[in-house]
């Protein structure tokens, strides 16, 4: 990692070992994979909150190697033995200790190099009425959407003119000197549904005109570990973005939830793709700050592979998307990760605007088309992004937002985490 938030460091062994499959909470060790590390035992990579300076200096003591220090969160990332993990829990100055889990893309399916031709309004587009609020003037310009994904392809002509920064946690492979280029697709795919340019050629995006920044933290084969991730989303509220699209999924994780506090805290809205297996909504779509995404079909059905469950906030699009992908070509792919930009387009609309995170979030609720879905399947409904060219420009929408039943926020001693620490300091962390 060439980020600040990086810091690389050995504690009190010096010998780096890369292990998987290693569990370990408070209260006790979970699962462990067969890996010796030494003559301690076990070794894992871990992520480990503390809460107070004492909590830090003992985990870099128990540390074979500190990967990341996450300061904006209070956590470090490290290589350790399982044993010595286990003990800090022990530890009143610790606040968790968790396996770094891996996150993954999504079991999306797609058919690629699909020739665009001339313009073409990709079907999910025009259902949720975007194109109403292009001739409304509600184009997007001035919002700040962070793509946490595979990367972005900054060369592709439909996508070109609306990159804004770049940051890899996870780097593309043969890619030196752009380390943050989509190498897999799925973020690329991503991208142009929520800010594919209106010109005369390819597709055209929910925004248009708003600004994205690739914030890649899965690789090239789709996967990233956790602590990946919440440095992508941290990165992101840092920096100003007004919404983040996070069309992934892994295991709960107390530092991806640290981040997204952290994030929502500073006025970031985040979307997240329920889930492609038909089951529970998948993490971190669940938590209570997060839109979930479900996704439907072309005659508004529900699509059999979306997870649902009372997480649920809206629907949108979600078989066959046509949008972008790497090396100027287009494709079309199937899964929720490809309906929630939809929404986050929608939502980057309304905060071009003037509206605040929770402000947007409200509004699109509110809107949402009733597809006569069950709620645990469709949330309020349809995105509707017809509504937006209603508003009167700089008009803000209502406060307050229509709550959900998701994960709640549940750390064991996290209610002050971050308080002593300031944006000078994250902001010197996290360029």
């Amino acid at each position: 990692m060439s980020d600040e938030m990086t810091h690389n460091s050995t504690g009190r062994r010096n010998v780096l070992k890369t292990v998987s499959g290693a569990g370990i909470a408070l209260g006790g060790l979970a699962s462990v994979s067969s890996v010796q590390a030494d003559s301690h035992g076990e070794a894992g990579r871990f992520n480990a909150g503390y809460a107070t300076e004492t909590g830090e200096q003992q985990i870099r003591d128990a540390a074979d190697n500190v990967i990341h220090a996450i300061h904006s969160v209070n956590t470090l990332t490290v290589e350790a033995a399982v044993e010595d993990m286990e003990a800090l829990t022990e530890s009143d100055h610790i606040d968790f200790v968790a396996p770094d889990q891996e996150y993954y893309a999504g079991s999306d399916t797609n058919d690629d190099n699909d020739n665009a031709g001339g313009q073409v309004v990709p079907w999910g587009v025009e259902r949720i009425g975007a194109r109403k609020a292009h001739k409304a003037s509600k184009r997007g310009k001035g919002a700040n959407v962070a793509v946490i994904n595979t990367g972005i392809d900054p060369t592709h002509p439909d996508l070109a003119e609306n990159i804004g920064e770049g940051i890899a946690y996870n780097r593309a492979v043969g890619y030196p000197e752009i380390n943050w280029i989509d190498d897999n697709g799925h973020g690329t795919h991503i991208a142009g549904t929520i800010a594919a340019a209106d010109n005369d050629f390819g597709v055209v995006g929910v925004a248009p005109e708003s600004t994205l920044h690739a914030v890649k933290v899965l690789n090239q084969e789709g996967v990233g570990y956790a602590s990946d991730v919440a440095m992508g989303i941290i990165w992101s509220a840092i920096k100003g973005c007004d919404v983040a699209n996070m069309s992934l999924s892994g295991p709960y994780s107390p530092l991806v939830q640290r981040a997204i506090h952290f994030a929502h805290q500073r006025g970031l809205l985040m979307v997240s793709s329920a889930g492609n297996s038909g089951e529970a909504v998948s993490y971190p779509a669940s938590a209570e700050e997060v839109v979930a995404v479900s996704s439907t079909t072309q005659d508004d059905g529900f699509a059999e592979f979306s997870n649902y469950g009372p997480e649920i906030e809206l629907a949108a699009p979600g078989v066959d998307i046509l949008s972008t992908i790497p090396g100027g070509e287009y494709g079309v792919a199937t899964g929720s990760s490809f309906g929630t930009p939809h929404v986050t387009g929608t939502a980057a609309l309304l905060m071009a605007k003037g509206y605040s995170a929770k402000e947007a979030r409200y509004f699109m609720t509110d809107t949402a088309i009733d597809l006569g879905l069950p709620s645990k399947k469709q949330g309020s409904g349809l995105v509707n992004a017809a509504a937006v060219a209603k508003i009167k420009k700089g008009k803000k929408g209502k406060k307050g937002k229509k709550g959900k039943k998701g994960k709640k926020d549940a750390h064991k001693k996290d209610k002050d985490y971050g308080k002593d620490k300031k944006d000078k300091k994250d902001k010197a962390n996290t360029k």
